[in-house]
């Protein structure tokens, strides 16, 4: 019983402590994946969003009258 005590015991106590630990772990591991992802995700959608909106834009340049417009739009081209 005193061996079951002090060498069982705290055994499974540290074993049970690691597997929380562990568990822990790989969530965190998950959850900062899945941010990453997400992350990623919303850089590409407000790229693509950016671009959309640049080449409206110069569509819409392309039709106006200003020269100023007209002369610069290959720059907005450009960065799309």
């Amino acid at each position: 019983m005193l061996v079951n005590y002090l060498i069982k015991a705290p055994n499974d106590n540290v074993d049970a402590l690691s597997k929380q630990m562990d568990m822990r772990d790989e969530l965190k591991r998950q959850h900062h994946a899945a941010f990453k992802y997400r992350i990623k995700r919303f850089a590409a959608t407000k790229v693509g969003l950016t671009s959309a909106f640049v080449a409206g834009v110069t569509v819409q340049a392309g039709k106006s009258d200003t020269s100023f417009v007209r002369k610069y739009g290959w720059l907005a081209k450009l960065l799309a």
